[in-house]
């Protein structure tokens, strides 16, 4: 009686571990070794800031950004690591990495391990796992990258019961990678639903929708089942416009159709929204000023603090450029990048415009920054699009102490003149606020 307890003990505790086949599978290790390093032939040893191939590559599902555990050879058992290198590059049968931290140096030959990647459905793997590859390559190693997995449809933009499965089996594989941070396109609090026909072919809405979600990255994909073939379309769309068509087939005798038929949200047809081109320049201008101007400006900037005076006297700047700038439409911030003119997402409606900058102090030379000022000089204005238009706003910033510091131009490229046909101005609590209407 108590043996055949016992085996009945083994058999329910066997039975409780086939039902995480995750965690006993994710346990184990994809292993390779550093096949050569990029480094002078005669260097025996790495140490960090050195790049080695390795023999892990796509085939082993390793991505870029993906951290290496270094161990010895003879360590069989993998327990005492002697570093970590971070993938920079992957090729199918080989990657590159750069060793990011040593525990003493790390010979040629060393091996390198990482968790296996864990694949509920393996006929979905190469195509998940290009998905994956895809969203973060364009990203720097050291970034987490946010990712939203939106939903996949079939071909009458309804959601299926195979939709959901084949939409969690891709957020369980990306949740195994610790560079990856997944979205819940659900969560937020704007109201978020569309197609994949809707981002595609409208920038106005794919702007609207990585500010929404906030994220790096966004994935949308849909289904259609043939005869002979289940055809597969994902969308990826990243903050880069790397913008990515990933297709695939499978045959229709590896695919569950009966899944694939039962609907569990029917398409739903939704409003479009119009958007209009809108483009936003920033042109910002530079003062010199005099030297009998010095005093005052920086008696401005210090107020009554000594030591802020003295800090900005020790200078000897000779130009003032804004620095810090900030625009805003709607309370979302846009982000030139570098760039002098970045396109925004633009409706017909009344639009919330904000801009901020505050005063850079420099000697010669943009770099380096000097000073600068902890005021912050800002301008608020109400635009109304009332009509079709293709809208072009120029951000004027001026640092000097005369004058507007900023100021809203509004043009119609179309009709080729300024749309602004009123303002008013209100002065509330030291920023003033233009009323535009074109």
């Amino acid at each position: 009686m108590k043996s055949k307890s016992i085996m009945l003990n083994i058999l329910f505790s066997f039975l409780i571990l086939l039902s995480f086949p995750f965690y006993l599978y994710s346990s184990q290790l994809v292993t390779g070794e550093i096949t050569s390093a990029i480094i002078l032939q005669e260097r025996i040893h790495l140490t960090v800031g050195d790049k080695a191939m390795t023999n892990l590559g796509s085939k082993d599902a390793i991505i870029k950004g993906d951290i290496f555990t270094v161990t010895a050879r003879q360590d069989t058992m993998k327990e005492k690591p002697i570093g970590k290198c971070a993938v920079t590059s992957v090729d199918v049968k080989s990657s590159i990495c750069e060793i990011i931290a040593v525990n003493w140096e790390i010979p040629r030959g060393s091996n390198v391990s990482i968790p296996a990647m864990y694949f509920s459905n393996e006929k979905f793997s190469p195509a998940i796992y290009k998905i994956l590859s895809k969203s973060v390559d364009p990203f720097m190693p050291y970034e987490k990258v946010k990712i939203a997995v939106y939903d996949i449809y079939d071909n009458q933009n309804n959601v299926t019961k195979f939709s959901e499965t084949l939409k969690q089996e891709i957020k369980e594989v990306f949740s195994q990678k610790k560079r990856v941070r997944l979205v819940e396109p659900m969560t937020v609090k704007k109201d978020f639903f569309l197609y994949p026909e809707d981002i595609r072919n409208s920038y106005g809405l794919r702007a609207e929708v990585m500010e929404t979600l906030g994220v790096d990255v966004f994935i949308i994909g849909s289904y259609a089942i043939s005869s002979e073939n289940v055809s597969f379309t994902f969308y990826k769309f990243d903050k880069y416009f790397n913008d990515e068509k990933i297709t695939f087939q499978l045959p229709l005798n590896a695919f569950d159709v009966a899944s694939a038929q039962e609907i569990v949200r029917p398409y739903k047809p939704i409003a479009k929204k119009e958007y209009l081109p809108c483009t936003v320049a920033l042109k910002d201008s530079h003062y010199m000023p005099q030297k009998d101007e010095k005093r005052s400006i920086i008696n401005h900037e210090a107020e009554r603090d000594i030591f802020k005076a003295l800090d900005l006297k020790k200078t000897n700047f000779n130009i003032i450029s804004p620095v810090d700038f900030v625009f805003k439409m709607d309370g979302q911030s846009i982000n030139f990048s570098g760039k002098t003119e970045t396109p925004v997402l633009l409706t017909k409606g009344t639009h919330n415009l904000f801009a901020s900058f505050k005063r850079g102090y420099f000697f010669n030379t943009r770099e380096p920054k000097l000073y600068v000022s902890d005021k912050q000089v800002n301008k608020e204005a109400i635009l109304l699009v009332e009509k079709d238009a293709s809208i072009y706003i120029e951000v004027m910033l001026n640092p000097s102490f005369e004058g507007e510091n900023i100021e809203f131009k509004i043009y119609d490229v179309t009709e080729k003149k300024s749309q602004l046909l009123k303002t008013i101005i209100k002065t509330e609590a030291a920023k003033s606020i233009e009323f535009f209407k074109d």
